[in-house]
This record gives structure tokens, sequence and C-alpha cells, in this order.
């Protein structure tokens, strides 16, 4: 009886937070609208329960198609790499038209992304969070994990282009390549801090920036070792799960890997039969056996007018 009523308990809470959750489109995307509209109250849902946190007002969303209105409604400059913005401020999402096909992800996956900026500013009480932080529980939360980024982090470690940390906090700067470098190591701390301290610990790290303190204080506070020594035990955790081997032993990547293989060795070797037999066909036509040079000497192809005519 007390697992039934805490089961309908909890089936309330949902309904209720699903009510207070409004989201609202600039324009109305008509077909994609409830699609879109379940994806933000799902996700809602989620981070509600997470961070501890109520969405109890209207959240608009606007899809712009410019560079131009994107960076007129976020009241600064997006790179030109940016599929979407999200201003905790001002309850607002922006989504850039253009851009939502090219986005790593999908659209779901960029709803996601940018609800979880405004969820995670509510957890902190719009206190300032390292980027790497915001933009790595983001994406961590969407679930923007690819083969992609594996090589992307692999490839740094290779070519010692691993970002510190604190760096990621210009990542508007940055290009397209190192942007993409930037959100996979963002991605890649959320996930470290998950995997060796904790939901809960991550959860006291953003309590910790709430309530004031430093990103010294806040991760020493927490996890009990300085920022420095952190993110030398990052640099460790990445350095033991990607790199070379990872791409390799990856199945997934393996069998991109030899699949390409496999559609590179048929063409090359339909290229080369063609090539062989038009070569073939090429020198038929000089050593061919239907010649008689028994007749004119002007014209030793033609024995008779009848013959003219043979094809």
């Amino acid at each position: 009886m007390k697992v039934i009523s805490l089961l309908i308990a909890i089936v309330l809470t949902a309904a209720i937070s699903l009510q207070a959750a409004t989201f609202r489109f600039t324009p109305a995307v008509d077909s994609q609208d409830k699609e879109m509209r379940l994806v933000l109250e799902v996700a809602a849902l989620r981070l509600a329960k997470m961070l501890g946190i109520s969405f109890n007002d209207t959240i608009d969303i606007a899809i712009v198609q410019s560079q131009e209105e994107f960076d007129a409604l976020a009241g600064g400059k997006i790179p030109e790499w940016g599929a979407g913005a999200a201003i905790p401020s001002r309850n607002l999402i922006i989504l850039r038209q253009p851009m939502m096909n090219r986005y790593p992800g999908n659209t779901a996956d960029l709803l996601q992304h940018e609800l979880a900026h405004i969820a995670l500013s509510r957890k902190v009480n719009t206190a300032r969070l390292p980027r790497f932080i915001d933009e790595g529980f983001a994406s961590w939360f969407a679930g923007e994990w690819t083969f992609a980024h594996v090589t992307t982090v692999a490839s740094a470690q290779i070519t010692k282009s691993i970002l510190p940390l604190r760096d990621i906090d210009d990542v508007n700067r940055f290009h397209q390549g190192e942007a993409n470098l930037a959100y996979a190591q963002s991605y890649l701390v959320v996930n470290f801090i998950f995997t060796r301290y904790g939901e809960l610990a991550f959860l006291d790290l953003l309590d910790a920036f709430s309530a004031g303190q430093n990103m010294s204080e806040a991760f020493h506070n927490t996890f009990g070792v300085s920022f420095w020594r952190f993110e030398s035990d990052y640099r460790k955790f990445l350095s033991d799960n990607y790199t070379l081997f990872a791409i390799i032993s990856d199945m997934s990547g393996l069998w991109i890997i030899l699949a390409l293989i496999v559609v590179f060795g048929w063409i090359v070797i339909r290229k080369r039969k063609k090539t062989a037999i038009d070569r073939w066909k090429e020198e038929e036509k000089y050593q061919s056996t239907d010649f008689d040079y028994s007749g004119s000497d002007d014209e030793p192809w033609k024995d008779s007018e009848e013959d003219s005519t043979r094809y």
C-alpha cells in the first residue's frame, strides 16, 4: 500500500511539474511544435528532479535565420559555428535555423543542451560557473558523446594540444575545431566527476559556487584536493582512456573504419577492372584478324562492295 501511495505521489508531482513548465516558440513551429515541446517538458522534469529546481514560469524559444538576428537577440557576438544559445536571465533559448541541421547531435539534443544551461543557472542562483562545468553538464545531460568526440580528444592527446580547463572560458573566441575539443573536454570533466566522486559530489560543487566560493575554494572544499591536483587527475584520466588505442578498440569506431576500408577497396578494384577492360577493347581495334590484304593496295580492307557494309 505504501509503495502504491509513493508511486501516486511521484506521478502527481510529475504532472504538476509538466503543467508548470511553459514553453513558447517564436515564431510558432507548427509541425515540429508538439515534438519540440515534449522534448523540453521531459527534459524539464529530469532537470528538476536531478538539480532540485522547478520550472514554474515561461521559457521562450526564438528560432532565427541569420547571424545578425542571433547576435541581436543574444546581446553580443555569437560564434558562427553556434547553433544555439541560452540566456538564463531572460528565460530565453535562441536557435539558429541554418545551423540546427549541422549540430553534432539533433534538434532534441540541442534543446536539452540549452535548457540545461538555464537549469544550471537556477541551481546556482545565477552565480558564475566555470565554462567547462556549464558546457560539460549541458553536453552530458543531452547525451552528446559520439565516436567523433573520442577521436577529437585522442588526437589532441597525440598532438599534445589538450586545453587547460581555465582556457575553456574563452570558447566563444575559438575556431570550430578548437571549440569541438573544448566541448568534448568539458563533457569529460563532468563524466570524470560523476565517475570518481559521484552525482552528489557534483551537486555539492554547484552548491559551493552558489554560496559564492571561487573555483579553488569550491574544488578544494568539495573534493578535498586543489584545483591544480583535480586537473592533473583529470588529465591522467584522459591519458588512460582516450588514446589512439581507444579509437581502435572502440567497437563502433572499428566497424566504421573496417566498413570504409571495404568500400574503398571495392571502389579501387572496380576502377582497375574498368580500366583494364577499356584497355583491352582499345587493343582489339588494332589486333583484329578480320582484315584481308589480298585486295587493292589502296584500300586493303575492302574485298568487295558487299564486304564494305559489314559491321
